[in-house]
């Protein structure tokens, strides 16, 4: 595959597999897929996606900017939502949400092979009330000198 087309498919995977059509993990990623060194096979984007449709059934995503080069795409996104169900055992708030999330993916056979990704969980826990608010993130707020 061509870097393009390869960004094609991380591009697909965020649209489409993202909001619901997890069939698509059988066409894109590898059965022995890696993500953040564990391997997950195709079950693991599929699980983690039915975990936020389940507690964001209105999730949107907005791709900000992906490039791909040789064998690699890296992906910046914003998704949102509005937590109305169970997340990863958090019973639903009704708050909305915005996460940004940026991801590396390697293709190798024309599958993904290898996904380094990091979301702002910290900010998503933090939205929907399971972290406080005056507890700081990596990016501590401006004070007084």
């Amino acid at each position: 595959m061509t870097s393009e087309e390869n960004a094609e498919a991380v591009r697909r995977w965020f649209t489409d597999g993202w909001t619901g059509n997890l069939e698509l993990a059988e066409e894109i990623f590898s059965p022995e897929l890696r993500t953040n060194g564990v391997l997950v096979g195709r079950e693991g984007p599929k699980r983690n996606n039915r975990n936020r449709l389940v507690g964001f059934p209105d999730v949107r995503v907005v791709i900000e900017e992906v490039f791909a080069a040789g064998d690699r795409v890296v992906i910046r996104i914003l998704w949102s939502g509005t937590h109305t169900g169970e997340y990863s055992g958090v019973p639903p708030t009704g708050k909305a949400v915005r996460v940004p999330g940026i991801a590396v993916w390697r293709f190798s056979g024309g599958k993904v092979v290898e996904i380094w990704s990091i979301q702002d969980q910290f900010s998503l826990l933090q939205q929907i009330g399971v972290i406080p608010p005056e507890i700081e993130g990596v990016q501590v707020r401006p004070g007084p000198a």
